[in-house]
């Protein structure tokens, strides 16, 4: 049987059909527990790797967390995204960095290896993380992506998240944005590209349990 990636909107209930999916092919599910893998092999705490994961990825917040770094080191730093050199003050700081040394680099370097490693191993169903990018050209690997309506979601994250409809909303907003970046910025390709997908099933027009059964008959 073949590895399982699951590429997911937050709210089209892309961990329930994964649980379910590992229960049925006793698989094991593995999600959070990249970035402690990740973590562990860099050397770090989860919480220092926050800003590179795809849930909560942010350019800014990694850019400034990388020119800290390198001014409290003595170095200099270039602006890596594309929006022009920041002027502080007029204080020339600015020059290119060598890539090797940026930290999003070495974050990417490893999650390639973690996720090359647990499919090694196989038996295994990843979310996220553009697993379905560092693996596709790994024979026997099937890559499912579940989508589902702005509203159906919306209304699965104030459930599960017990949150108001604005904060829901706020969550929904944040978690696509960041997704949208990782996959960009790390492996140069449009999150919802659907290329790079084996089956894309939209949870608001197929129930759950039926989203297992067609992924279950699709990967034997």
């Amino acid at each position: 049987m073949p590895i399982i990636t699951v590429s997911r909107e937050i709210g089209a209930g892309g961990a329930y059909v994964a649980l379910k999916l590992a229960e049925a092919l006793s698989y094991t599910c593995v999600d959070k527990e990249l970035l402690h893998e990740i973590a562990k092999k860099m050397g770090k705490n989860q919480t220092e790797l926050t800003d590179f994961d795809q849930d909560t990825y942010s350019r800014i917040s990694v850019f400034f967390q990388e020119a800290l770094d390198s001014i409290a080191k003595g170095g200099r730093v270039f602006h890596t995204f594309g929006m022009g050199p920041l002027d502080w003050e007029g204080v020339d700081l600015f020059r290119p960095y060598p890539t090797e040394d940026f930290e999003h680099d070495e974050y990417i370097d490893v999650l390639r290896k973690v996720v090359n490693e647990l499919a090694q191993k196989g038996n295994v169903i990843l979310l996220g993380r553009g697993c379905q990018c560092i693996l596709k050209d790994v024979p026997n690997v099937f890559h499912l992506r579940l989508v589902a309506d702005r509203a159906d979601r919306l209304v699965r994250v104030m459930e599960e998240q017990k949150l108001d409809k604005a904060k829901a909303e706020e969550l929904i907003t944040q978690r696509d944005d960041s997704a949208r970046a990782f996959l960009l910025d790390f492996f140069d390709v449009a999150w919802g590209d659907p290329h790079l997908h084996h089956l894309t099933i939209n949870t608001s027009r197929i129930q759950l349990d039926d989203c297992v059964k067609l992924v279950l008959k699709a990967v034997s």
